[in-house]
């Protein structure tokens, strides 16, 4: 009988404190936690750093709360698996960051999934990511979206030929795709596409075979800022005269300040950087403009704050709050359709004696 009841008294301690530790349970009043996936290091870290500062800034202008627990995933898939597995499963956190490259974020989607807990990433725009699940959402449009509003952008600029050189990873691949399928649907022809891995420095044989074909219009679809300033310095080197077009990866100062005047007169179709309160609030926490993805960022954040109070009030759960919310976000207009996706702005900017201009 006594072995029966301790047996009883076990069982009991083990379901309550089970409960108490499961991913993505929070009590009534507990500390709530949201874990932060980015690249804060390596080539693609001012990206992260760019969204970090997006996001402290939207935890401070709300007065929140909230601990932020941030994991460094160098932009690598299996890092960040690693760092959602312990942000779900060891530090118990209530919803997920990240991750910023598109690659990094379907790799840790399952884990997201498996746990039911939400990941909202600010910066992945792979098309795939629409399909990636119920608890996966983000506040960046997906390619499917850029690749068309590209594709015009170029057609509207009388642009019939064009050569693109592109990342061979998920934000690469889908972007280019999209932009090609689009530009040739509106009467444009793609004479020359050129892949690149994310980091290399070396694209001579690239641009070569690019210049052979003699496009109008060349776009840039790399997400490496190293490699980036290698194709402009070296498009310079070859003697390759053509007009630049690329997306808002290449939309960063160290462009400008590294790559000389070959990068003047470039065409960036970019995601919006932030509205104008945002730009000033920006500019007074940091001294300097918003960076790429800080807006997205800011939003990511301020969703998951909305989410998470109107869950503790109605008992609902995240994955059925946040596509009910509407909100006006640095980024512009934050709803969620049943992918998690959002429709996003656009905005486009030109290279002029050495300055992002915005048109």
């Amino acid at each position: 009988m006594k072995k029966a009841y301790r047996l009883l008294v076990v069982l009991f301690l083990f379901v309550a404190c089970g409960k108490n530790e499961a991913p993505g349970e929070n009590p009534e009043g507990a500390p709530i936690k949201i874990g932060v996936i980015l690249p804060l290091s390596g080539d693609t870290a001012i990206y992260g750093n760019n969204v970090k500062n997006g996001i402290e800034l939207a935890k401070k202008d709300l007065g929140s709360s909230i601990q932020l627990l941030y994991e460094d995933s160098h932009c690598e898939g299996k890092d960040a698996v690693s760092a959602a597995t312990k942000l779900i499963t060891i530090d118990h956190v209530d919803a997920i960051i990240g991750e910023l490259c598109s690659g990094a974020t379907l790799a840790a989607a399952p884990i997201a999934e498996e746990y039911h807990t939400i990941m909202i990433s600010p910066a992945s725009t792979s098309p795939r990511l629409t399909d990636a699940g119920t608890y996966i959402f983000r506040t960046i449009p997906s390619d499917a979206l850029q690749g068309k509003f590209a594709a015009e952008l170029l057609i509207a600029k009388n642009i019939n030929t064009l050569a693109i050189i592109y990342t061979n990873d998920e934000y690469g691949v889908g972007l280019t795709n999209v932009l090609a399928e689009s530009f040739t649907a509106l009467g444009g022809k793609i004479v020359a596409k050129e892949s690149v891995e994310r980091g290399d420095l070396d694209l001579r044989t690239s641009l070569q075979k690019i210049k052979s074909a003699e496009p109008e219009a060349l776009f840039l679809s790399l997400n490496s800022i190293d490699t980036a300033i290698a194709v402009l310095e070296q498009i310079k080197e070859n003697d390759l005269t053509v007009q630049l077009y690329s997306s808002e990866a290449l939309k960063d100062s160290t462009i400008l300040s590294q790559a000389g005047n070959v990068s003047e007169g470039m065409v960036i179709s970019s995601v919006s950087s932030g509205h104008d309160a945002f730009t000033n609030a920006y500019f007074d926490a940091y001294n300097s403009e918003p960076g790429l993805f800080s807006a997205q960022g800011y939003d990511a954040f301020k969703a998951l704050d909305m989410a998470i109070k109107e869950s503790r009030q109605n008992g609902r759960p995240l994955e059925e709050v946040l596509p009910t919310l509407s909100f006006e976000g640095a980024s512009g207009t934050i709803a969620f359709d049943g992918n998690g996706d959002v429709s996003g702005n656009y905005d486009v900017f030109v290279v002029e004696n050495g300055r992002f201009m915005k048109r």
